[in-house]
């Protein structure tokens, strides 16, 4: 027997008898194609570059800071005015540019919290990396990254354990969502289909098979 996903052809079997035993020898093809990742581009700042006393400098000489510019203006003026000068002043100092990247599914567990924490853990990381090597504990820096990086993966661990025991509780009294739950953690991602024959047919099948043999 094959088992094969819905949305794949049935395989064509081969049985082939190699005359060593009296079993068979099961030959068939099938398709291991992955689906196409997909990617996204987004516009993005090297927001590491930027300088803060440089921006407010430039700013101070800018449209925004000459009131005969924009004492006449309206209201949509005003605004126009405003994010036309800022855009750009960072356009001079931090140039957007784009960015393609692959799109990754987030767990339904990963929520904004964990997302700042990750983020405060790869700005320490990065300062601990300027310093000296990563393995270095008695480097002041290092240390602090690492008793970051021990935080964040106690964090995941009980976000992903919260969120699992409350689903399961949830759906206790309801076995069919349950057992779909317990599918998306072993990532199958949806229920067990129903499968066209079960152990007693196949039972049948090769006790036909004996009863015919010579």
């Amino acid at each position: 027997m094959v088992c094969t996903r819905d949305d794949l052809p049935p395989p064509a079997i081969d049985i082939i008898d190699v005359g060593l035993s009296d079993h068979r020898l099961l030959r068939w093809t099938s398709s291991l194609r992955r689906s196409p990742p997909v990617y996204v581009t987004s516009s993005r700042r090297p927001w590491r570059s930027f300088d803060q006393d440089v921006f407010q400098a430039d700013l101070l000489v800018s449209a925004l800071c000459d009131e005969g510019r924009w004492s006449v203006l309206d209201g949509d003026e005003l605004i126009k005015l405003y994010d036309d000068t800022v855009t750009t002043l960072l356009d001079r100092q931090v140039p957007s540019k784009n960015v393609t990247r692959r799109r990754r599914p987030s767990n339904h567990w990963y929520d904004e919290e964990c997302r700042c924490a990750k983020r405060s853990l790869r700005s320490l990381e990065r300062v601990a990396r300027r310093t000296g090597p990563l393995s270095d504990t008695t480097l002041a820096a290092v240390s602090t990254s690492l008793l970051e990086r021990r935080r964040y993966f106690d964090l995941i661990r009980g976000k992903r354990s919260e969120y699992w025991t409350t689903r399961v509780e949830s759906e206790r009294l309801q076995p069919s969502r349950l057992w779909q739950s317990f599918g998306q953690v072993m990532g199958r991602g949806r229920a067990p289909v129903a499968a066209d024959i079960d152990a007693s047919v196949l039972h049948r099948f090769f006790r036909r098979q004996s009863l015919q043999r010579p």
